[in-house]
């Protein structure tokens, strides 16, 4: 490599009689090269995503990295060939779909074809399947509730986080709040984000986020 502080071959003027020595002065960096050389480039983000569809309808929230925040979209009707759920992921081209072990047979027959596609860019999504168990209402209610989130301040009291959750999260839409404990149950086993720090440090979660198509 071409070193930066190369010069002409001029030789620089000698001191007179009496005069110090002058140094050549120092070249300014040149801005852009070699700069950020050693720098570790920043990760992409990641998307990662959780859906149930149950009797005609889709609850859908997503994580992601590059904001730390979650998406969720409330209960949504889609039809048995899951369109709407084909455009969400066209959209965000999640790393992961996290969904119910127990599932109904259009969405084990979409997730089939999911999987075997091979034109989906970047590549092709990983399935993650969790126990029926913690997709349970009550557990995702709890899940969301007792949250630790960032965005919350510890003075506020147990009531306070409710009302406050109450505000942003649609909890009469089941679905969705099934969709979100799942999530927040799988983000807790990957640890992702976090998977090289202690395990007490949580997956970091700045806020919730309601999106539409």
């Amino acid at each position: 490599m071409a070193s930066v502080g190369a010069t002409s071959g001029r030789t620089p003027q000698e001191p007179g009689p009496g005069e110090a020595p002058t140094s050549l002065p120092s070249l300014a960096p040149v801005p852009g090269f070699g700069e950020g050389e050693e720098e570790e480039e920043e990760e992409p983000a990641e998307i990662h995503l959780c859906v149930l569809w149950n009797s005609g309808h889709l609850g859908i929230a997503y994580y992601d990295t590059g904001d730390s925040t979650i998406h969720f979209m409330p209960d949504a009707p889609d039809h048995e060939s899951l369109k709407l759920l084909q455009r969400v992921l066209d959209e965000i081209n999640p790393l992961s779909v996290v969904t119910s072990a127990k599932q109904d047979e259009n969405m084990t027959r979409f997730l089939g074809k999911l999987v075997s596609q091979d034109h989906r860019a970047p590549k092709r999504p990983e399935i993650v399947f969790l126990p029926s168990v913690d997709f349970g209402l009550e557990i995702s209610k709890q899940r969301l509730l007792s949250g630790n989130y960032s965005f919350i301040p510890d003075s506020m009291t147990a009531t306070e986080k409710i009302l406050f959750l109450s505000s942003i999260i649609p909890f009469d839409c089941l679905l969705t709040v099934r969709a979100l404990g799942g999530l927040l149950k799988f983000l807790g086993r990957r640890r992702i984000g976090v998977e090289l720090e202690d395990y007490n440090v949580s997956v970091p979660i700045l806020g919730f986020k309601k999106f539409v198509l």
